[in-house]
């Protein structure tokens, strides 16, 4: 590749920006600075606030990720642990579950039958997901005819 051709890294450089007071400026990333002059003492402490409440906010959202991570890890290995108790006795076993949390949805089928092989989650979720589909069509439909009664009667 010749000089002359970009190579992308142009794009992860960033240009020197002139020194500043750290009164004047708050650090958004590594390099990242956004400057804050020509703003008043008051503007300034307010941005300072709302940076300082993200800061917490984004804190406080990674705690929770990693304590349902960790609780997640707890399960699954537990689940884990039972199945092969299960196996030791000489019986079969099927652990279902089902949850979700800030880390998103997650379902788990594990054990030593045919039906946790397949790793299909029983279709009680999908159940209460077309109920709630009926159920939505119901209303709707509720909704419509309460709307043309109304017009017309």
């Amino acid at each position: 590749m010749s000089e002359s051709e970009g190579t992308g890294r142009e794009l992860q450089s960033v240009s020197q920006s002139p020194a500043l007071p750290a009164e004047k400026t708050i650090n958004l990333a590594q390099s990242d600075v956004l400057d804050l002059t020509g703003l008043d003492e008051t503007q300034i402490s307010e941005i300072k606030q709302q940076q300082a409440e993200g800061i917490v906010a984004v804190q406080i959202k990674a705690a929770e990720k990693k304590l349902d991570v960790t609780a997640l890890d707890a399960a699954l290995t537990s689940f884990t642990e039972q199945t092969a108790r299960a196996v030791e006795a000489g019986t079969h076993a099927t652990i279902q579950h089902s949850q979700t949390s800030s880390i998103g949805k997650t379902e788990v089928v594990i054990g030593n039958t045919e039906r946790a092989a397949s790793g299909k989650v029983s279709s009680s979720s999908d159940s209460l997901q077309n109920n709630s589909l009926t159920i939505l069509g119901v209303i709707g439909i509720v909704i419509i005819l309460l709307a043309v009664f109304a017009k017309g009667g």
